[in-house]
Formats: structure tokens, C-alpha cells, sequence
């Protein structure tokens, strides 16, 4: 069984930002990308959590940049589950860039739910057992909550069929996206960031609405949005140049 994935991508021209950097969902991408290439290579990706009536679904991430990967550059992301933590599974992720470079860490936390309820299934019930990667690191400690703040929101942004995933919700990289938009919009120009941390707490699917608010203290941002609702949908942290 292998434990340690290796997938390489290169930088496209609509995965890039004003400047030529990786969109923060670009980032995002690359990584859920992987992780479900390795999924799948491991016996638990999307073909095998469809016959049994599962999904995974991302909780939380915790991503830190030394640089941004411009246009048509080449990067590799390595991977690889290294246990659970009650009921979430653990990855971590590093990304290098085309000159050899450390560019990038990320440390993730994924839970597996049962259709069509959605309710959370222990780990056990894979039918294959995951590689035993528990004595590799995590990159970083996650928070174990990032609670909502009651901010006013300030963008609205209608949920669209295009913007979801293959399980019928708002794709996890552009929540991503959404946190770059906000700190555009409060800062101008094409923000650099150098962390964010973002935790998804309820999904939403079109034809909802996403309510974000958001406020800075120095460089530091904190993002949160909800649907129609009124329930969070996801909360963030995030570091900016």
C-alpha cells in the first residue's frame, strides 16, 4: 500500500490572479486534487464511497505560502494521510516549486459521512485500511474552532451549478476564493497571502446565497459567510503580506 502520493501540475493562465500569482483556489484545487487521486489509488476514493453510500468531505485546512507559483510554472504536490484524530482523518500536504523550492505546507482534516443523512461514520467502516503514516509529522495544529463572529456582511454571492463538486456542494476552493475576494475588496489591488486556515461548517448548494462578512486586524483577516439560512457555512483565518 502506498502512503506517500506525488502529483505534478502546472500553473494554468485561468488559475492565476492579476499579477500572474496561483489564485488562493487554485492553491485549494491543487491540493483537494491530489488528495483525491491518492484516495483513490489507496481504495477509497470517489468509485468506492458511491457504491457504499459514502463521501468524504473537507473540515478544515491550514495552508502557509513562502511564495506564489506564477503562470505556466511547474509544481509538485506530495501528500499523505498520517492517522485520525477521533473522527477525522488527517493529510498533509507539501508543495514544491520548479526550481526545487519549498513553496508551500498544508495540514487538513477530512471526515467521512454516510449518504444520504450525512451523518459522520467512523473510520472503521472503510472497507480497506489506510496506510499507518502515524509517525509522520503534521505540518501545523489546526484550531479546534474558529467560531463566527455575528459580522455584517458586506458581499453577496449567489451560489451557481457551476460552482459546485462532484457531491452536489459549493466546491470547497472556491470558499477559498471567496476569502480573496473579500480582502480585494476591503484592501484593493491583488492581495498576497501568506496563511489562511479555513474551516467548512455547513454546506451550501445553488440556488442558495453566501452572506460574507469579514474584518482586518492589521494583516491578519477573519472571514465568515452563512446561507440563506442564517447558519455558517464556514469560517476563516488568514495572514497577509
Amino acid at each position: 500500500m502506498n502512503g506517500f502520493h506525488v502529483e505534478h501540475f502546472t500553473v494554468r493562465h485561468r488559475e492565476a490572479d492579476r499579477r500572474g500569482d496561483l489564485r488562493l483556489a487554485g492553491w485549494f484545487d491543487f491540493l483537494q486534487e491530489a488528495a483525491a487521486n491518492h484516495a483513490a489509488r489507496l481504495g477509497v476514493g470517489l468509485e468506492m464511497l458511491q457504491k457504499n453510500g459514502m463521501i468524504w468531505v473537507l473540515s478544515k485546512l491550514k495552508l502557509e505560502m513562502e511564495r506564489s507559483p506564477r503562470i505556466s510554472e511547474k509544481i509538485t504536490v506530495e501528500t499523505y494521510p498520517n492517522g485520525f484524530r477521533r473522527l477525522h482523518a488527517a493529510r498533509q500536504f507539501r508543495i514544491v516549486g520548479e526550481a526545487g523550492d519549498e513553496i508551500g505546507r498544508a495540514s487538513s482534516r477530512w471526515l467521512l459521512l454516510g449518504l444520504p443523512r450525512l451523518r459522520p461514520l467512523k473510520l472503521e467502516s472503510l472497507p480497506v485500511e489506510l496506510p499507518d503514516n502515524s509517525g509522520r509529522p503534521d505540518y501545523f495544529a489546526l484550531e479546534e474552532k474558529l467560531p463566527a463572529r455575528g459580522l455584517t456582511p458586506e458581499l453577496q454571492v449567489p451560489v451557481r451549478y457551476s460552482m459546485e463538486d462532484v457531491n452536489g456542494h459549493l466546491n470547497n476552493a472556491e470558499y477559498a476564493g471567496l476569502i480573496q475576494d473579500f480582502a480585494a475588496m476591503k484592501r484593493g489591488g491583488s492581495p498576497v497571502f501568506r496563511s489562511v486556515e479555513l474551516h467548512y461548517l455547513a454546506a451550501v448548494r445553488e440556488p442558495d446565497v453566501l452572506s460574507v462578512g469579514g474584518e482586518f486586524t492589521g494583516n491578519r483577516l477573519f472571514v465568515e459567510g452563512s446561507g440563506k439560512s442564517g447558519q455558517t457555512s464556514f469560517t476563516a483565518l488568514a495572514e497577509l503580506a
